[in-house]
């Protein structure tokens, strides 16, 4: 990963670019740069991966500088650098693409988490890149499956250009374009008349009633069964001039109806604005999605319309979830531990989201990452690293999409408080090496036991993800593999200095399972615990 360095202090910058250089990551500092003019300059020559930038600089400030290079290579990820009084600059920042904010002086632990976490993601962008392009590659037999995998590289924002015949078909007749995700409650066969067998049938039905009720209402569209998300479907449709919008919502009021009636299913509908060209339908698609997790709030088998209001006009709308009076409340009680009292008011507040008509999803999320920022701040101020703790802002992201109520997001953020507290209280600020330390004891101790990595992280207040990183990085291998390699030594030792039997040592080392038992063991040793013991017996 290739990395821009933009600092206006040369012996800032230049420790700046030392620690980088001394975390061993398979990085390169490429360019440097003493302000925001210079740094989009280069940016034109050196093409940066990653760009750690200042906030205060002369000649443009941080978030001018963000936003030009953004239009220079909207791809370019942003790293901003702040003291502990640009903390509210540092959260507007946040909205405007950055991939995290480091406070100054540069810790190098910090630094080392950071960079690794962005080689992740980079990494993991890379997989989904390769993935849509193994899409077009992969040989198909049959012709609708390879046409249904390049419409769904097209709503993955691949080039218009990649299009299908259908898609510029549609774009020539239509004057107004807009995608509508339809997600399906999850089911299995048999269901209903649909025997095990079935299935396909079944999709057959679901599919015939979105097409004809939108065609019956004189709407042209295409519909895409995404080849990734087997429960999601899309209808890309498009308006003539002055056809009136109306004839979509009955249309989808129709199928919302004829798939729980007929099929005993229901579906969450979710429309996008309206776009004037069809090369902006991806657009379109992202936004139904997300309007669609509005089921969270107000609940599934409805269709939810995005209002029809600019882009400019929503991020106006944006405002802190969190006021002084909050602030004031949530460090006094995160100051006496008092734990329960930040779980009913996190409650509250959600709740009070929910409960609200005009609410959407979008608000749950605004309310969850300016709740993250103030318990990272308040972690910065009074620990070490917060992130043992709470984790990263792409963890809280992507479990927020996983959720399916609303509650299950108020639990997801009680842990956070759980975790901060529990640190807080027990450990005495332990650093993350000594954390580190104190699981790989209490794994020694305890392999036998039926641990998981949530039970770590309950009993040692960490954030799974998180911890899991940074352990495999420590030890070479995963947290399973690291339990797994001590259950399975202990089980070596039994296997040549016991009469046990397989089963009775499958249960003292901690497998219920002795299949499973007999299984990992194989893969560690390249054969079965029997043949381990007779191999033992032989060279004794």
């Amino acid at each position: 990963m290739n990395i821009m360095v933009l600092d206006d202090e040369p012996i800032i910058r230049q420790g700046i670019i030392h620690k980088i250089t001394q975390t061993g990551l398979p990085v390169t500092v490429i360019a440097e740069a003493g302000d925001g003019v210079q740094g989009l300059q280069l940016m034109k020559s050196v093409k940066p991966d990653l760009i750690l930038t200042d906030i205060h600089m002369p000649g443009i400030d941080g978030l001018e500088f963000i936003r030009q290079a953004r239009l220079l290579d909207s791809e370019v990820q942003v790293v901003i650098i702040t003291g502990f009084d640009n903390f509210d600059y540092a959260k507007q920042a946040i909205k405007y693409g950055v991939a995290n904010y480091m406070v100054k002086p540069l810790e190098e632990e910090e630094l080392y988490a950071t960079l690794s976490s962005l080689l992740e993601r980079k990494e993991a962008e890379h997989q989904t890149v390769q993935m849509i392009q193994e899409l077009r590659s992969v040989a198909e037999t049959s012709q609708e499956a390879f046409r249904q995998q390049a419409l769904t590289q097209f709503l993955q924002e691949e080039d218009f250009v990649a299009a299908t015949a259908e898609l510029e078909e549609l774009a020539r007749h239509g004057a107004y374009f807009t995608a509508v995700v339809i997600q399906l409650e999850s089911f299995k066969v048999p269901h209903q008349s649909f025997g095990s067998q079935e299935e396909s049938l079944l999709w057959f039905a679901i599919k015939n009633i979105v097409t004809e009720r939108f065609l019956s209402n004189s709407i042209q569209g295409i519909l895409v069964h995404h080849s990734l998300r087997r429960f999601e479907l899309v209808y890309v449709l498009g308006l003539r001039k002055g056809q009136d919008k109306a004839g979509v919502t009955s249309a989808l009021e129709s199928i919302s109806f004829g798939i729980r009636k007929y099929l005993r299913l229901e579906a969450t509908i979710g429309v996008g604005p309206y776009q004037e060209q069809i090369t902006r339908v991806q657009e379109s698609y992202r936004e139904a999605k997300q309007i669609a997790r509005n089921s969270i709030l107000h609940g599934s088998s409805r269709i939810y319309q995005t209002p029809t209001i600019t882009s400019t006009g929503k991020e106006a709308q944006r405002k802190s979830f969190i006021s002084q009076e909050d602030i004031r409340l949530l460090e006094d009680w995160l100051g006496k531990w008092e734990r329960d009292k930040i779980h009913k008011w996190i409650e509250r507040r959600l709740g009070a989201i929910v409960q609200e008509p005009s609410s959407s999803y979008v608000m749950v999320e605004w309310f969850c990452v300016d709740l993250y920022l103030f318990l990272n701040k308040y972690w910065l101020v009074h620990a070490d690293n917060s992130k043992w703790a709470i984790g990263e802002l792409t963890d809280l992201q992507r479990e927020l999409e996983q959720t399916t109520a609303w509650q299950d997001i108020v639990d997801m953020m009680n842990k956070l408080v759980t975790n901060m507290i529990g640190l807080l209280s027990h450990t005495s600020n332990l650093d993350g090496k000594e954390i580190m330390e104190a699981v790989r004891v209490y794994l020694e101790q305890h392999y036998a036991e039926p641990i998981q990595l949530s039970v770590i992280a309950e009993r040692f207040f960490i954030h799974p993800n998180y911890f899991s990183k940074r352990f495999k990085e420590k030890y070479g291998e995963s947290f399973v593999d690291y339990l797994n390699g001590l259950r399975m030594k202990e089980a070596a030792r039994l296997l040549v200095e016991t009469d046990l039997k397989i089963r009775e040592i499958s249960e003292r080392v901690g497998f219920e399972d002795a299949a499973y038992f007999g299984s990992v063991f194989r893969k560690r040793f390249k054969m079965t615990p029997g043949q381990y013991r007779e191999q033992s017996s032989d060279q004794t």
